[in-house]
């Protein structure tokens, strides 16, 4: 008898995609998730829209302290 063992690898989330689910599960508007991060509002739309891929590491700080993540958790759900 064999038993195979199938690793199932979870993919990251696009972090546009993890902030809006974020911020619309904790009813927010984007200038109010925006504040909470330390960054503008702008960055967050652009974000949340595909516009830009990739955020600093001071950005990726404030949106894991925006959603009560450090930022070592964050890097684990998410695609910088």
């Amino acid at each position: 008898m064999y038993i195979y063992c199938i690793e199932v690898n979870r993919m990251k989330q696009n972090i546009g995609t993890f902030i809006k689910e974020q911020r619309t599960s904790r009813r927010l508007s984007q200038t109010e998730f925006a504040r909470r991060a330390g960054v503008s509002q702008s960055i967050i739309s652009n974000l949340e829209r595909g516009r830009v891929k990739s955020v600093t590491a001071v950005h990726a700080e404030g949106i894991a302290r925006a959603v009560g993540m450090s930022l070592n958790e964050l890097a684990g759900k998410v695609d910088f």
